[in-house]
């Protein structure tokens, strides 16, 4: 660490400057390498640990149209309470989850968190009453609250700003991927011959666990704890993995835990319009990931057609987030990405809404109501992030981000209740609803950060930095006047 940080600082005095490294200080053609290289280790492992996190919070909707809410007595709405127990402690959870993941490293923190999910998603496989089921949501989103943020600020430690949404969304595709992954998983394990106790939807459980703890073994030796320790990288490749996010960030210095940065990644307008627009998409993704077989089931399909139904849409909704996210990262752009497909998902809604439309076009309407939910949610995690200067700032920014966006989550367990079958339509005209207001919310995000950027352009902020010391004004992360936001 010492010699890498040696070489960083001859670098800095050689190039000058206030903030310590430049473009040119980066030779382009080590750094496509070592992007390269950390796309081959990193995102694999990390987008396999997102999907199988998914599928274990979301395989309680395939589970319950092949039995599960008939075995287990799930009448009424036990079966709504128990997918909220998971999102309470998802959403109390989440900040403190990532600070724990800037304390402790992501080489131990996701593998934990992997290891903990799929054993209690194992155990689910045993579970004999609604009082187990309730217990187990509680207990997954403990150890899940940690995944999405934790995977979003392991990114934001290896890949400049301009590289994260793309990355950030090829892993979040596999939340809408995990419902056509899922839904083949849990056909095929339903078909599984009972053995003891485990059985048809028993079976989805205990199968889906094992494999997540398999990942979660798995990334402990592939993960590495920060760039300056990749062992798969050399020397060279190192001191450039540590001046690409030096240069991003403004300064290599690593926060502690201190009030200031919680004020700052919490209490500013961009982090609460951006968390207020998560909380819509993330309503409207959850809903869609937790009844789409229900949705589909009360069209008259069966319990198998309803998994296999449900494929072709997840998938659709998956190239969509990766192509989306991958043209938001060419041309530097997030909001106008965001207020484009929101309105596809709204007019999904509204099909559904009509009465007497053809079977067709009802399986056609949840196309489009996958296809904004699915792309923007992931987004908006990953714009807050790179809005956001400081290690510790931007663990802050991702956990609340995330959190206060799944309270969405906790709605949505109570959007498609048992008595609305087979139209839905509080379901749907909730979701509707909030499609347009996460439009709305998200257009003023990006007429604030304009604002701020043409404000900051204009010297408006210089006084920021005047009669400060170096150390200071290196501590003002995206404070700082010649930091721009990402619109």
């Amino acid at each position: 660490m010492a010699q890498v940080v040696d070489k960083l600082s001859a670098v800095t005095e050689v190039e000058g400057g206030q903030f310590g490294i430049h473009t040119h200080a980066i030779d382009p053609v080590v750094e496509a390498r070592v992007r390269r290289k950390l796309d081959m280790r990193l995102m694999p492992v990390l987008t396999l640990v997102y999907l199988f996190a998914f599928i274990d919070r979301s395989n309680a909707g395939n589970a319950r149209v092949l039995g599960m809410g008939k075995d287990l007595e799930l009448t009424g709405n036990r079966f709504n309470i128990g997918l909220s127990g998971f999102f309470v402690t998802y959403i109390l959870l989440e900040v403190p989850a990532n600070v724990l993941c800037k304390i402790l490293g992501p080489k131990i923190w996701i593998p934990f968190l992997a290891i903990s999910f799929g054993i209690i998603t194992t155990c689910m496989s045993t579970m004999q009453n609604h009082q187990g089921f309730i217990a187990a949501r509680v207990c997954l989103g403990i150890f899940e609250a940690g995944i999405m943020p934790g995977i979003t600020y392991t990114l934001s430690c290896f890949y400049r700003r301009h590289e994260l949404v793309s990355r950030v969304g090829l892993y979040s595709s596999v939340a809408s991927a995990s419902g056509a992954f899922g839904g083949l998983l849990a056909s095929g394990f339903s078909q599984i011959p009972p053995w003891g106790i485990i059985h048809t939807w028993r079976t989805i459980f205990f199968f889906e666990g094992i494999i997540s703890i398999a990942l979660g073994v798995a990334a402990f030796f592939i993960l590495p704890s920060a760039p300056n320790t990749a062992s798969f990288l050399t020397e060279e490749e190192r001191h450039v993995a540590v001046a690409r996010i030096t240069l991003d960030l403004r300064t290599s210095h690593i926060e502690k835990l201190k009030m200031k940065y919680v004020r700052r990644a919490i209490f500013n307008l961009n982090t609460v319009l951006i968390s207020l627009a998560s909380f819509c998409s993330l309503l409207t993704m959850n809903s869609m990931a937790l009844f789409v077989p229900s949705i589909l089931n009360a069209m008259g399909y069966s319990g198998i057609h309803s998994q296999l139904l449900s494929v072709p849409p997840y998938v659709w909704a998956a190239l969509v987030c990766i192509t989306v996210t991958l043209c938001s990262d060419r041309v530097h752009r997030r909001g106008i990405f965001i207020v484009s497909v929101m309105p596809v998902t709204l007019l999904g809604f509204i099909l559904l809404l009509v009465d007497n439309m053809p079977l067709g076009v009802r399986y056609l309407a949840l196309f489009f109501c996958l296809t904004g939910a699915f792309t923007a949610s992931p987004m908006f995690v990953a714009w807050s992030v790179e809005n956001s200067a400081g290690h510790m700032t931007r663990a802050i920014v991702a956990g609340t981000v995330v959190g206060f966006g799944n309270i969405g989550g906790l709605v949505a367990a109570w959007t498609y209740m048992l008595g609305d079958a087979p139209r839905y339509i509080r379901g749907h005209a909730l979701n509707a609803a909030f499609s347009v207001l996460c439009t709305i919310i998200v257009a003023l995000a990006m007429l604030h950060l304009h604002r701020v950027n043409k404000l900051k352009k204009l010297g408006a902020y210089n006084h920021r930095i005047e009669g400060k010391s170096e150390e200071e004004i290196r501590d003002l992360g995206h404070d700082h006047p010649e930091y721009l936001f990402t619109l």
